[in-house]
């Protein structure tokens, strides 16, 4: 059986709800903590792409140490070289690839090629998606251009051509290796990237 609904039931009290007051103040602490995680976000994902990219440049350096394991001698150094050769990947990455990987980039087959010194056609180097240059414009990956994490074609190679296990890198001076890497801002594009380097 239904009870009757009495008019006392229901409370006479009034709806409670937030102030103006208290939605500005709510409006004003999101704010504030934005502005405080925002950066720091961002300083995170730029120290994230940096250490991917320095993993990069470490493959790069791996390759070119397993190389001269097989064949006795760097690649990209031709005679005997009284200063250190610097492989700028902003021009040279086709050569690169076909030297690290004993693959033609252009070929529609990835066909295998003997270049630069790399006669065997051993592949030191898998190159992956991740490494190459990326067109905005056209949402093309490129197939010849090498990158870093922030789009930078601007990676310098550094191969000891003199045989005395240093090498002269900018701002770092000289270090002891066989090769080492290092990206710099590049002048031509508006983004300003980070400059950094693998033994720093």
């Amino acid at each position: 059986m239904k009870q009757p609904i009495s008019k006392h039931s229901f409370s006479s009290a009034s709806v409670k709800g937030f102030t103006l007051i208290e939605l500005l103040m709510v409006i004003a602490i999101i704010g504030i903590l934005a502005g405080i995680l925002i950066p720091t976000v961002g300083a995170v994902r730029k120290q994230a792409n940096i250490a991917a990219s320095k993993s990069q440049l470490s493959n790069y350096v791996t390759a070119i140490t397993m190389f001269k394991g097989e064949y006795g001698y760097y690649p990209f150094v031709t005679g005997s070289g009284t200063t250190d050769v610097t492989v700028e990947l902003s021009t040279d990455s086709v050569d690169f690839i076909k030297t690290l990987s004993g693959r033609d980039p252009d070929s529609s087959t990835n066909a295998k090629v003997a270049f630069g010194g790399n006669r065997r056609m051993i592949a030191f180097h898998s190159f992956s998606d991740s490494e190459f240059y990326y067109d905005n414009d056209t949402e093309v990956v490129s197939s010849n251009q090498l990158a870093d994490r922030f789009n930078n074609t601007n990676i310098k190679i550094l191969i000891d051509a003199n045989g005395d296990g240093r090498l002269t890198v900018p701002v770092l001076g000289q270090i002891k290796a066989g090769a080492t890497a290092y990206v710099l801002d590049d002048p031509s594009t508006e983004e300003e990237e980070p400059d950094y380097y693998l033994n720093d």
